[in-house]
């Protein structure tokens, strides 16, 4: 269940103050509709009453997808210079939001911490790109006789890795991961998402964690 909050707030413009209900809290998961306002730039638009312009109020709001496995808590952009700060206050609020819903609002996750509603906007964009990606590349693998390995978000994400990794025959290894992802690439090398997972076992990195089935 999303939550909305009043707050009060200014106009860029200087105006007098006015108070502003704003989504605190979203899932993103269970409300499309404030997904797709966030990702057009229109949540908690707000109508100045005295000049007649509209902004965003300076709010935060916390962001759950469980699903994508995502947790934002997303300040004010202007909160940036003190980031530190609100680091420690975003690891208070967690803790308290895992005191007080457990399991039962699945935040069992990680959270992010981003500055403006911008910088959600872009992650769940680009997200929705690999996502793009991830379904013609299930197809391509299924045709390839492929198999693919799922792994955990909270590895690809930062990395900005497609959520399945390719690999050829029964067993996984990073040699078959790296089979793997060529035998894609030749048959579809417009998924080029799927070219940084070639970077990546191409490298010394460590070999990449996969969810448990």
């Amino acid at each position: 269940m999303s939550i909305k909050a009043t707050v009060e707030t200014r106009c860029p413009g200087g105006c007098e103050p006015i108070e502003a209900e704003v989504w605190s809290f979203v899932r993103g998961d269970r409300d499309e509709n404030l997904r797709d306002r966030l990702l057009v730039g229109e949540l908690n638009l707000t109508l100045c009453d005295e000049c007649g312009k509209h902004f965003t109020p300076e709010a935060t709001l916390v962001y759950l997808d469980p699903t994508v496995h995502l947790l934002a808590f997303v300040f004010p952009a202007s909160y940036e210079k003190e980031a530190e700060r609100w680091r420690v206050k975003m690891a208070e609020d967690y803790r308290a939001m895992r005191e007080a819903y457990g399991d039962a609002m699945a935040v069992q996750i990680e959270p992010l911490q981003l500055f403006g509603l911008d910088m959600l906007t872009s992650l769940l964009r680009k997200e929705d790109a690999l996502e793009d990606e991830v379904e013609v590349a299930e197809y391509f693998c299924r045709s390839l006789s492929l198999s693919t390995a799922k792994i955990p978000r909270g590895f690809t994400r930062p990395r900005h890795l497609p959520r399945i990794l390719p690999y050829a025959g029964s067993a996984f290894s990073r040699e078959a991961a790296v089979r793997g992802v060529g035998a894609l690439l030749k048959a579809n090398d417009r998924l080029r998402a799927f070219e940084s997972w070639r970077s990546y076992l191409e490298s010394d990195e460590p070999d990449p964690p996969r969810e448990s089935r």
